[in-house]
């Protein structure tokens, strides 16, 4: 909470990814919340598939020669938005989470250990204070621990938390989205969002022998994005970077070592509507700054491809009501 104060005094606005035990991996919410402004009675939907690969390992800011381990986070990712009215609605994220390890010995053999399941939630209310040419929205919600976080291995070893769908504790997302259009092109906008994750303790972790406290999160991601017409389609260009600061995980309220840090990545995404108010969009990230504490594995891609579409339900409405009349 701290950090949030921090950071709302700074630039005046606030996914969520985990802090990891060994690694800085975790479920890309950051990436995936906040839906387009809209008008009363639009509902927004996207499904959307994030690969997160973790092939470098760190010592500080220092890559080290290693290419024993691997760690891939697959996230499938469900998310839907509704305005209530012009300015409030909601908005709900569910995540299906694959996460693999895979380590080689220097004898050749493969310890290779995943999981698979529905990760935890989010449930957010948004309000949009101003709204065009300058949009901010602030948005807040709950992160609900229904995802598995007592998995085990092949051998009925519980699984390190890093690599359970879920937490096991419920978390609070804040979140503040600002847009400018209007830029001598009306097509162009300038977007600045912030995200903090204040997370909450498990008290059941390792069934009931500890607890277990993912550090909190912050994120900016800084970005301008565009539109053309090209072959009748319109197509979105894009680039943007992302900061993220993550605080070390905590056992039995004692700081855990390996965990947290602080990075920066690039962005390039693009997206094509193919058909009116649907969007397809691919993005690839790529860090340009790598900081963590002791030694960690850390992210070198990070690939997400997003359908989403559009429905504008008070017209629908409006409409049916007019062919009673």
């Amino acid at each position: 909470m701290k950090a949030f104060i921090q950071i709302a005094i700074l630039v005046f606005l606030v996914g969520h990814t985990k802090a990891q035990t060994c690694c800085s991996g975790g479920v890309p919410v950051s990436s995936n919340l906040g839906f387009n402004h809209g008008q009363k009675g639009l509902l927004q939907m996207s499904l959307g598939a994030d690969f997160n690969r973790l092939a470098t390992l760190y010592d500080g800011s220092r890559s080290l020669v290693d290419e024993l381990r691997l760690r891939t986070t697959q996230s499938y990712i469900i998310r839907a938005a509704y305005n209530i009215s012009d300015r409030f609605g909601i908005e709900g994220f569910l995540p299906l989470i694959r996460q693999t390890r895979t380590i080689l010995t220097n004898s050749g053999t493969e310890d290779f250990e995943s999981t698979f399941g529905i990760g935890d939630p989010i449930a957010m209310l948004f309000y949009d204070v101003v709204s065009s040419p300058l949009n901010w929205r602030v948005a807040a919600g709950p992160q609900i621990p229904v995802g598995s976080f007592n998995e085990v291995n092949s051998r009925g070893l519980t699984l390190l938390e890093d690599l359970q769908p879920g937490s096991g504790a419920w978390d609070f997302i804040l979140m503040s989205s600002l847009q400018y259009q209007s830029l001598g092109r009306p097509t162009m906008s300038l977007y600045l969002n912030g995200i903090v994750s204040v997370t909450g303790v498990n008290n059941k972790s390792r069934n009931g022998l500890q607890t277990y406290e993912f550090g909190d999160d912050l994120q900016l991601i800084a970005g301008v994005n565009d539109q053309f017409l090209v072959f009748s389609r319109i197509v979105n260009p894009g680039v943007s970077v992302r900061y993220r600061k993550a605080s070390r995980d905590r056992i039995n309220d004692i700081d855990g070592t390996g965990s947290g840090g602080e990075w920066l990545f690039t962005r390039l995404s693009v997206g094509i509507e193919f058909i009116k108010q649907s969007r397809l969009t691919f993005n690839y990230e790529v860090p340009v700054y790598t900081f963590v504490n002791e030694t960690q594995l850390s992210p070198d891609r990070i690939i997400n491809i997003n359908w989403s579409q559009s429905f504008d339900l008070k017209k629908s409405s409006d409409s049916q009501n007019l062919i009673k009349i």
